[in-house]
């Protein structure tokens, strides 16, 4: 992950975050400070190798993801319910932390180091999910997907109106009819497509594949799985468009489905020359690849309990999809947006 960070970060940044940040050394076997929502602290890690374990595990418990030289720890107050997680070294590692208070402080001064920051998150946690995914057994990698939809709505709570009235401006609607191949796997996106009605399908090859005889219409070598659906609210392209590589998956339409299409030729100016909207923008994108790795992660571990009748419905007990009282408020905020972009297209809203 080395890369991403010193590629998207400019010198001023990593200046900025080395006067204000702290250099801590963590003894193999040793433990990070409780990383949840309400420490406030972001941690980056230079040097060695960690381990997320569960929070009640003992050390011989085998870890459910390893990070590495590059990779963000510690950068869960971006979602929407409360989280704890504990990082174990596993050799001698060097890790840089900042107070998260300063980190946002200094978003609200700097667009430019706002934009370039959450873009990395974004791009460094997506890289995490493939590399969780592709360790996991299809029925877990099916169970962390299917959650990750409803996630996607956090898009609108980070946006301005003027920047969904600009998208909606540079978009255009797409209808699509059931059961109709939208993009294929291993096809350059040349847009990025909000679902505004239906679903689709994310499908993937089970075995070994060609991508690129998959990309000229060849059929796949094995069976197509579905790892995710997405929904009215929902972002296609998103890693794609943050990588600026093939597509992963076959896109599939389940239903008649309206996608708003934004050129990506039309919206990678419009980051560049907006600092404010890109700032905005990657921090949506940045949210949602958060929400979803926690979600991925929790399913793993099996450290968050699912709801069922009969619980305990209090604030010492947490669930699966549980939402803070901020939380729902912002969901809200989000739907609301996103019906009004609904209206604005003139898109009648189901009754």
């Amino acid at each position: 992950m080395t890369e991403i960070i010193l590629r998207e970060l400019n010198r001023s940044d990593i200046d900025w975050m080395t006067l204000v940040g702290q250099k801590v050394e963590i003894a193999p076997g040793d433990r990070l400070p409780t990383v949840d929502t309400h420490s406030g602290r972001f941690y980056l890690v230079l040097e060695g190798q960690l381990e997320l374990i569960s929070p009640d595990s003992d050390r011989s418990h085998p870890s459910i993801v390893t990070y590495s030289s590059g990779d963000v720890v510690g950068f869960f107050f971006l979602l929407s319910s409360p989280s704890s997680a504990v990082f174990q070294a596993l050799e001698k590692s060097l890790v840089l932390t900042i107070d998260c208070q300063l980190l946002l402080e200094e978003f609200e001064q700097d667009a430019g180091f706002s934009a370039r920051f959450y873009r990395a998150i974004a791009m460094l946690f997506t890289r995490k999910q493939w590399q969780i995914a592709s360790r996991l057994p299809e029925a877990t990698v099916t169970e962390s997907h299917s959650i990750m939809t409803k996630t996607s709505f956090s898009m609108f709570s980070c946006l301005h109106d003027s920047d969904i009235c600009w998208m909606t401006s540079a978009g255009k609607v797409k209808e699509l009819k059931a059961d109709e191949i939208y993009v294929r796997e291993g096809q350059s996106l040349e847009t990025l497509d909000i679902v505004l009605k239906g679903n689709l399908l994310l499908l993937v090859c089970g075995g070994k594949h060609n991508a690129l005889s998959l990309a000229f219409g060849a059929p796949p070598s094995s069976q197509l799985r579905n790892i995710a659906k997405a929904q009215p609210g929902d972002i296609l392209g998103a890693t794609t468009f943050l990588e600026m590589s093939p597509n992963l998956y076959l896109i599939k339409t389940a239903q008649d489905t309206r996608l708003l299409s934004v050129p990506i030729a039309l919206l990678i100016p419009k980051l560049q020359s907006d600092l404010g909207f890109a700032a905005r923008f990657y921090q949506a994108l940045a949210s949602i690849t958060t929400e979803q790795l926690y979600q991925m992660i929790s399913r793993l571990a099996g450290s968050v309990p699912s709801y069922e009748p009969g619980c305990s419905l209090c604030d010492q007990s947490a669930y699966q999809g549980e939402l803070s009282l901020s939380a729902l408020q912002e969901l809200s905020i989000a739907r609301t947006k996103f019906h009004w972009l609904l209206r604005q297209l003139g898109i009648k809203e189901r009754t």
